[in-house]
């Protein structure tokens, strides 16, 4: 892999996880300003920020997961991993029970909040696509 000027990896052609959390933070932070622009509501803004979060880490932690498990040769299943996949689950769950118990939550907001995980992907597809030609 190549460096960059700046001494950072050159990320390339190749998917790029970096990439995806750096184009969800983006689409967070424009979805909460829009939240508080357009429909002035601090909750909603908050919200969507808070499952905008909560999928990146989700999305983090299952990548070194993966790395750890899903590997050539010997895979690394280690008391780690176990705890990171429990630690997802209640993260999820939290956010959950808090959409059940706190009635300032805006439901749509933490749904867009976890789109833009998606959303993120779906952008990184489609250059991908389109740098490789596919």
């Amino acid at each position: 892999m190549e460096t960059m000027p700046n001494g950072k990896p050159d990320e390339g052609d190749a998917f790029s996880p970096r990439r995806v959390v750096r184009n969800t933070a983006v689409l967070v932070t424009v979805g909460a300003v829009g939240e508080l622009l357009l429909a002035r509501s601090p909750a909603g803004a908050l919200s969507l920020t808070a499952a905008g979060v909560v999928a990146m880490i989700n999305f983090r932690w299952l990548e070194v997961i993966l790395h750890q498990v899903v590997q050539p040769g010997h895979p690394r299943f280690d008391g780690w991993s176990v705890l990171r996949i429990l630690g997802r689950l209640a993260l999820l769950a939290g956010i959950f029970a808090a959409l059940l118990w706190v009635p300032r939550i805006d439901a749509v907001a933490v749904a867009l909040g976890f789109s833009t995980l998606v959303v993120a992907l779906v952008i990184e597809g489609l250059r991908r696509a389109r740098v490789e030609g596919g």
